[in-house]
């Protein structure tokens, strides 16, 4: 079974039950096996089913964001702020990419059991993620990895990230490749 962790998972569903006013619209999505589910208290180190986190972050998307990709890539860099400053923060290493990126994929495969990141440094200022074996067409989850990625890089050079999309596994083009770039 595919699954998650719930320090990945926590701010979804903290942020769909938050939302009272739009509970109807999350209601008309949401399956009753999801409505469920977000009853539950989610405890960070425990491990969670992989599609009803994709459907609860999927819904969140839809209905606070429209699904609008600079929105979603926003959220990952809060998240993932939020995270390696906490829960993961002996993740975090400074000046140094090639451990960086290493760390950053222990971390990945902490927390789900679904997909795999190969990153590949460019040059001292440029890192590539490879994200393979996720779900080609889920496009919110892609572009929130990006943010999370945005905020780790950022938190281990103390440097501002650009990223491009070389490629989008949503749009049939392989499996999807961020470049990561800074200024020396």
């Amino acid at each position: 079974m595919k699954k998650v962790k719930g320090s990945v998972l926590i701010m979804t569903v903290k942020s769909i039950k938050a939302n009272h006013q739009k509970r109807s619209e999350y209601n008309k999505i949401l399956s009753d096996n999801a409505k469920e589910f977000l009853k539950q208290r989610i405890l960070i180190a425990s491990w969670y089913p992989f599609e009803l986190y994709r459907e609860c972050f999927d819904a969140l998307c839809f209905v606070e964001a429209r699904n609008d990709p600079k929105t979603i890539v926003g959220w990952g860099e809060m998240d993932g702020k939020r995270t390696f400053s906490s829960t993961y923060q002996s993740t975090v290493i400074k000046n140094d990419i090639q451990l960086a990126a290493e760390r950053y994929i222990r971390f990945h495969k902490r927390t789900t059991t679904v997909g795999e990141i190969i990153p590949e440094i460019i040059s001292d200022n440029e890192v590539k993620f490879t994200y393979t074996d996720m779900p080609r067409e889920w496009e919110n989850w892609y572009h929130t990895a990006v943010g999370w990625a945005i905020a780790f890089i950022e938190m281990c050079l103390d440097k501002q990230i650009d990223y491009v999309y070389l490629n989008k596994s949503w749009k049939n083009q392989g499996w999807t490749t961020v470049k990561f770039s800074w200024s020396s």
